[in-house]
């Protein structure tokens, strides 16, 4: 047997009085995909940061971690499109580091043509599409979808030749197609030597990926626990569309005429109504959100709310800010570092509802104990939260504005199952006792088929097809859906039941 890359023992992690790690005990082998595997907040981004030796503000890191001689550790984050200059044309990044990674491998003077061919094959591993290689290169990190972000964060690791990658939840904002090319590249670093710490909430990537895997708990190591994957399905409740609509989008277009994004939507959201929107990464879904939350302005259309044309984010009032919010999926980018969870999220209470400080806290406390945040967390800043804590602490302070329209991107990519299903079914409470709109973008077609009252589908910069899940599942279904199904997580048979009415 190989001497491990990395070993680790007696590893202790604190945040204030608070232990996330308990005496962690971990060996990491040269061709072998290490998973952690566990709940959300249970102490996995923590171990995975120490390993790779990032130190976070407010974690207390003690213990003994033994690399192998000139080993290099490449990491990505979980929120990992953070790491992105956003001054930067992705190609002329991405060539910097493969003329330095030449350097420093002993190489002679790297042709343009050359190292570009480096940048497109980096790419390509990855998972973007390099047909256009040449816009590709040219456009800035803003420019893509959050999902490709993160595609595009892990080449800029890939292309510096780590010896073992330590990746957080790789899979967040991907559909089901990118996903499969991103485990493909992985099992490709598995098959080259290389060793891989993979972090997922995902039982989809533990079964096609792992070598090994560790269950954390409390934030020790300890037996796995099963990890079926399920099946998709259509069930539950759905809500027929009736009435006037909550949020009318006509005409909505985005981009430019060489370039454009988005094109001809009409969109109708009704009261109490969940929407799902879908569609492969990079189709658009998270500019439509940006552009109903007044993020974005679109170059035509209009967006209308109970009636009342909507402008963009600056020019509204509060009571339209507050009646419109947006839980964005990269959710860590969305805090301020330096300021705890209950002060940003309680800020949302006085600036939008007029409450005084006392009653803010106390109502953003409760949001965030309902979604399962405890009162010793709430204080945390966010570095000492997890990424599924910290999606979690997006949606109580969007909740906390009592919003008519709630815009939710990705809320739950990031959560184990148990987790998830509790988000999923506090927004279902919520919209039912307020009769609160929900748009949904998710890349999850399980829980989509499974919550959603209707499904649209984004292809092309065009919303293709919308209605029922149980419509758009059939033979006649879109094909893009049909892509997506077939390419996700499960290998069971796909099952569809009857909607309870």
């Amino acid at each position: 047997m190989a001497d491990p890359l990395i070993s680790v023992r007696n590893l202790n992690a604190r945040a204030g009085t608070s232990a996330i790690l308990h005496a962690v005990d971990v060996d990491i082998e040269p061709g072998q995909i290490l998973t952690l595997f566990g709940p959300s907040g249970a102490g996995k981004t923590t171990l995975a940061a120490a390993v790779a030796g990032v130190d976070r503000p407010g974690i207390d890191v003690s213990g003994e971690i033994r690399c192998a001689p000139d080993l290099r550790i490449g990491y990505l984050p979980q929120y990992a499109a953070g790491t992105l200059n956003p001054a930067r044309r992705i190609g002329a990044a991405l060539g910097e580091l493969v003329t330095r990674q030449h350097r420093r491998s002993g190489g002679r003077r790297m042709s343009a043509e050359a190292r570009r061919e480096r940048v497109a094959r980096a790419l390509a591993t990855v998972a973007i599409d390099t047909g256009d290689r040449d816009r590709i290169l040219r456009k800035y990190p803003f420019e893509f979808s959050g999902g490709e972000r993160a595609r595009l964060a892990l080449a800029q690791v890939l292309v510096c030749e780590p010896g073992i990658l330590v990746v957080d939840e790789p899979t967040v904002g991907l559909d089901s197609l990118a996903r499969a090319a991103l485990l493909s590249a992985l099992r490709d670093l598995r098959g080259a030597g290389k060793a891989v710490l993979l972090v997922t909430h995902d039982p989809y990537v533990v079964e096609q990926l792992s070598d090994r895997t560790l269950f954390v708990s409390g934030g020790r190591l300890v037996e796995p626990e099963p990890t079926p994957v399920g099946h998709l399905g259509v069930t539950g409740p759905r809500r027929e569309s009736r009435g006037e609509p909550a949020l009318r989008v006509r005409g909505l277009a985005v981009g430019s005429r060489h370039t454009p994004i988005l094109r001809d939507i009409d969109l109708d959201l009704h009261p109490g109504e969940m929407l799902g929107l879908l569609g492969i990464s990079g189709a658009g879904k998270s500019t439509l959100a940006r552009c109903i939350a007044g993020l974005a302005r679109p170059v035509a259309g209009d967006i209308c709310v109970n009636g009342e044309r909507l402008p963009v984010l600056r020019r509204r009032t509060r009571q339209q800010i507050g009646r419109v919010q947006y839980v964005w999926q990269e959710s860590a980018a969305a805090f301020d570092p330096h300021r705890d969870i209950l002060d940003q999220v309680s800020a949302t209470g006085i600036r939008l509802r007029g409450l005084d400080r006392a009653r803010a806290r106390s109502a953003g406390a409760a949001l965030l104990a309902d979604l399962g945040i405890d009162a010793e967390q709430a204080v945390r800043l966010p570095a000492g939260l997890s990424g599924g804590q910290l999606q979690r602490a997006a949606l109580a302070r969007a909740l906390l504005a009592r919003p008519r329209i709630l815009l939710c991107d990705e809320v739950t990519t990031a959560l184990d199952k148990p987790t998830a299903a509790l988000i999923l079914d506090h927004l279902d409470d919520y919209r039912r006792r307020t009769e609160a709109a929900v748009l949904w973008i998710s890349h999850d077609l399980s829980s989509q088929l499974d919550r959603a009252d209707r499904l649209a589908v984004l292809d092309g910069g065009r919303i293709t097809d919308i209605g029922p899940p149980v419509a758009l599942t059939g033979s006649s279904g879109p094909e893009i859906l049909a892509r997506l199904l077939q390419a996700d997580s499960t290998g069971d048979r796909v099952q569809f039941r009857p909607a309870v009415m």
